[in-house]
Parts: C-alpha cells; structure tokens; sequence
C-alpha cells in the first residue's frame, strides 16, 4: 500500500512538474533593464493600436468623427501592399500588408524622412488564414512581434508574443485554443484561451518560429524603404 502511495506521488510529481515545464518560464527572472523594456514595448504597442484605431481613411477623414475628443481622429498616413495570387495546389492567395510610419524629428524640414513604426500582415494558404504584427522602437529598431497562425493538426489557434532587447527575445507569451470551422483570425483574447507558456526568454520550441518572422520582419522593411525611396513627397 505504501508502495502504491508512493508510485502515485511520485507520478503526480511528474505530472505537476511537466505542466510546470509547458507554461514554462518565470517573469521574475527578468532582470530589471529586461523588465523596464517589456514595459516600455507595452506602452508603445498600445499607444500605437490607439493611434490606428482612431486613424481615419480617405480625403474626408476629417469629416468622420471618432470620438468627442478626437473629432476626425489622426490622418491616415501608412503603406498599403496588397498581393493577389492563384498558387498550385492552395488556389486563391491574399496578402494585405499595412505599413505605419513616423516622421524624423527634423524641425527645418517639410518633409522629413520616415521611419518604420509599426506594421501587419494578413495573408491566407487555402483556407488556412494568418495573422502579423512587427513593432519598432522610434530608432526603427524590431522590438516586438505577434504572431497569429492556425495548427490543423492540433485543431488549435496558436497565438504568440516575443517581446525584445535588441537581438534577444526576453519574455515569451503563448496562448491557444480551438479552431472554429470557418478559420477566420480573431481576437483571442475575447476567446477561452489556454496559456502555453508565459515567461523569460525563448523556449527552444519556438527558436525557429522567431527566425522566420524576424526575416519576415527584415522583407517588411525591405518594402517600407522601397516604397518610401519611390514616393513623390
């Protein structure tokens, strides 16, 4: 009896320590410069989302209230790309990729040169639909990627947050829950979503998932300097 007692701690020991291992990582390890970054990403990534948000859209934006405060809200300013393709095998492909700049603060210039501020991308494989977002520092440097993208296998919605020090992803967050049969992208945080994993660092599992959006980020940039070098003003 003891020895069944014993095996069935030492199981639920196991167990605990492994769901320990999935949700993964520790924000306290976060040293305080770490810490002060992921802070500072937050508070840029909102202040962004609520300038979108209140961003108006063609010649008579200013005609379209926002809100009481904001009459008309922020006038739209961004690179539009849209890709259409038939590819073998998938069929009808859509990219949309919006980028969002700010300008240098040069005083003594009209027109000052821009920089990358934020950016997304929605694009679908068949039916399969995925969704981006790439934030930057106002010295246009990469420090924040989301990333939305289903997993036909697992029937689930995988949803990741890396925010980052320079080169180095500091914290971590990764949530899923189930697919819908339309596929469509959505919020999910209005969503019954489980945490995956929430802490310090880049669990390995998702090293190579980093590497593909940091050069997904790299031909994002490649885009935005393209198409500002083109520009007429």
């Amino acid at each position: 009896m003891k020895k069944l007692f014993a095996l069935s701690f030492f199981a639920m020991v196991l167990l605990l320590t492994a769901t320990a291992q999935k949700v993964g990582g520790d924000p306290d390890k976060l040293t305080a410069k770490e810490k002060k970054a992921v802070e500072e990403i937050r508070q840029r990534y909102s202040d962004m989302k609520k300038m979108i948000s209140l961003m108006g859209e063609g010649p008579d934006w200013q005609d379209r209230a926002v809100d009481a405060d904001s009459p008309g809200g922020w006038p739209p300013e961004y690179f539009h790309v849209k890709v259409v393709q038939n590819l073998p095998a998938t069929g009808y492909h859509e990219e949309n990729v919006r980028i969002y700049y700010e300008e240098e603060e040069i005083p003594e210039e009209i027109y000052p040169p821009l920089r990358m501020a934020f950016a997304s991308s929605k694009y679908n494989f068949a039916a399969r639909q995925y969704y981006e977002e790439y934030l930057y520092d106002k010295k246009g440097n990469l420090i924040f990627i989301f990333a939305q993208e289903p997993d036909l296998d697992t029937g689930m919605w995988r949803q990741m947050r890396f925010y980052m020090q320079g080169t180095k992803v500091v914290h971590t967050i990764v949530r899923e829950c189930p697919l819908t049969d339309d596929l469509e992208v959505r919020d999910l945080s209005q969503d019954p979503a489980s945490e995956v994993y929430s802490g310090s660092g880049l669990p390995t599992g998702y090293i190579e998932s980093v590497d593909t959006y940091v050069q997904k980020a790299k031909k994002i940039e490649k885009m935005f300097k393209a198409i500002d070098e083109g520009r007429t003003l």
